[in-house]
């Protein structure tokens, strides 16, 4: 029983992304995602893209 415990994202662009991810990266990206929407109010989509740019920089990973 090996179930994602984290929403899939909403963008077929992000979604491509998270699943490149190691287990450390995705806990980083779906925390600042939350962060983003519920405490800065974005939607969820712009959190997701916004939590995307700043795991790339975090873990310098290429954009796609």
């Amino acid at each position: 029983m090996n179930q994602n415990p984290h929403p899939e994202p909403l963008s077929p662009d992000v979604r491509q992304f998270v699943e490149t991810l190691d287990i450390d990266a995705r806990e980083y990206f779906e925390e600042r995602a939350g962060i983003a929407e519920f405490e800065a109010g974005m939607s969820r989509p712009e959190a997701e893209q916004f939590a995307m740019k700043l795991t790339q920089a975090h873990f310098k990973l290429a954009p796609l």
